[in-house]
C-alpha cells in the first residue's frame, strides 16, 4: 500500500485546504495517510481555535477566494477535516509545538493524537511521498 506523509506547520487558511485536499485524496486511493502537524498550525488541530487560519491574500481577495469557494459547493475546512477523519487520515499534534502555543493535550480535538519529531521522521522515512506545507 502506497504512503503519504504531510508536515502542515503553517496555520494558513491555504495550506490546511490543501493538506486536507491531498489527504482526502490519497485515502480515496486507498493509501495510507499521516499528517504531522506541528508549529503554528497546532491551533487548527485545538478546540479553542475558534476559525483561526489566516490566509495571505489580504481581505478582499481571501473573501473573494471564500466567496468562490462556498459557490463552487467545497467544503469549510472544518468539514473537510471530520471526513479525513471518518476516512482514515492520521493526525498528529507536535506536544512540543502545542506546548509552545500555550495549549494542553486536553485542547486537542477527538481523535487527533500527540507525536514529536521522531515520529514524523519514521513516517517520512518509510512514505511514498512526504509533502510539507
Amino acid at each position: 500500500m502506497s504512503k503519504l506523509t504531510i508536515l502542515l506547520a503553517n496555520s494558513s487558511m491555504e495550506n490546511f485546504y490543501h493538506a486536507l485536499v491531498l489527504a482526502t485524496d490519497a485515502r480515496a486511493m486507498r493509501w495510507e495517510v499521516f499528517v504531522f502537524v506541528t508549529s503554528e498550525a497546532v491551533i487548527l488541530f485545538t478546540k479553542k481555535r475558534n476559525g483561526k487560519t489566516k490566509s495571505s491574500l489580504g481581505y478582499l481577495a481571501g473573501f473573494f477566494v471564500k466567496f468562490r469557494l462556498r459557490k463552487l459547493g467545497v467544503s469549510k475546512t472544518e468539514e473537510m477535516l471530520r471526513k479525513a477523519v471518518e476516512m482514515g487520515v492520521k493526525f498528529f499534534v507536535d506536544e512540543i509545538g502545542l506546548k509552545l502555543a500555550g495549549y494542553t493535550p486536553d485542547d486537542i480535538i477527538d481523535k487527533v493524537e500527540l507525536s514529536g519529531g521522531v515520529s514524523f521522521l519514521q513516517e517520512a522515512r518509510e512514505s511514498d511521498v512526504v509533502v510539507s506545507l
